[in-house]
């Protein structure tokens, strides 16, 4: 049997890791709310305007503290209109499809990125596909919220005929360009138009390439109706495929 003394120092040994215990878990407790004294962001990027300030009373989800926005990859929103839903899901499916994007303030800066998600519903208001682009922004020479002019590259076309958009008209008959012929008139033509961006309209037929267009004053033109050149005129001399023509009575 152990003696006295024995007994006594193993409960002071008992005693003694039971107060270890205790203290160990005072420092969890007190870590523990040290995490509590700060937040973290999910994500790197760039804050904004703080939302609250010292005093303000805040509760849980009730107010956000500060607004964090993702600045490298940025993200463009843009919509397509839906005949080309069909287009985009074949292309995209084969391969990854570029989105250029375009500022508008200017200052003429361009970039590629990628589609990277298309839409699980059509706006039946404005029957348009929504799309977004990932962008790669190391320069942060995009902005959250920028407005920018995108441009989602399914099937180049080479060796197409372009005219100036303004040169093509609508008529009873149909889409038609005047034409200008050798003797400084014009002829109504009928043509096809497969798109039109950037004021510049393909032509899939009834146009040649190298054939003059009138691109102002069609509202004074007939038939038969003589006209003047103006070389380097409205979207003319930098156009393929067409030229410039003011009519003239």
């Amino acid at each position: 049997m152990p003696s006295a003394t024995v007994q006594a120092d193993q409960a002071a040994v008992a005693t003694a890791r039971a107060a270890l215990k205790v203290d160990q878990a005072a420092v969890e407790r007190a870590q523990l709310d040290i995490t509590y004294c700060e937040i973290k962001a999910p994500m790197a990027g760039r804050t904004g305007n703080l939302l609250v300030h010292a005093g303000n009373l805040v509760k849980v989800n009730d107010v956000a503290l500060v607004v964090i926005n993702r600045i490298d990859p940025i993200f463009v929103n843009f919509n397509a209109p839906e005949r080309y839903l069909a287009t985009i899901q074949r292309e995209n499916g084969a391969r990854k499809l570029p989105v250029e994007i375009e500022s508008r303030d200017g200052a003429e800066a361009k970039t590629t990125g990628e589609l990277s998600v298309v839409d699980n519903t059509v706006d039946t208001q404005t029957g348009t596909i929504h799309l977004k682009a990932t962008v790669t922004n190391s320069k942060r020479q995009w902005w959250p919220g920028q407005f920018v002019n995108a441009r989602l590259v399914l099937n180049p076309q080479g060796h197409a005929t372009v005219a100036p958009a303004e040169a093509v008209q609508n008529g009873q008959n149909g889409t038609f360009i005047y034409v200008v012929k050798a003797d400084q008139t014009v002829e109504a033509r009928n043509v096809t138009v497969s798109r039109t961006m950037e004021h510049r309209a393909i032509i899939e037929s009834g146009l040649q390439p190298g054939e003059v267009v009138v691109t102002d004053g069609q509202m004074m033109l007939a038939p038969g109706s003589r006209v003047m050149v103006a070389p380097g005129g409205r979207g003319s001399t930098d156009k393929p495929g067409a030229a410039g023509a003011s009519g003239q009575k």
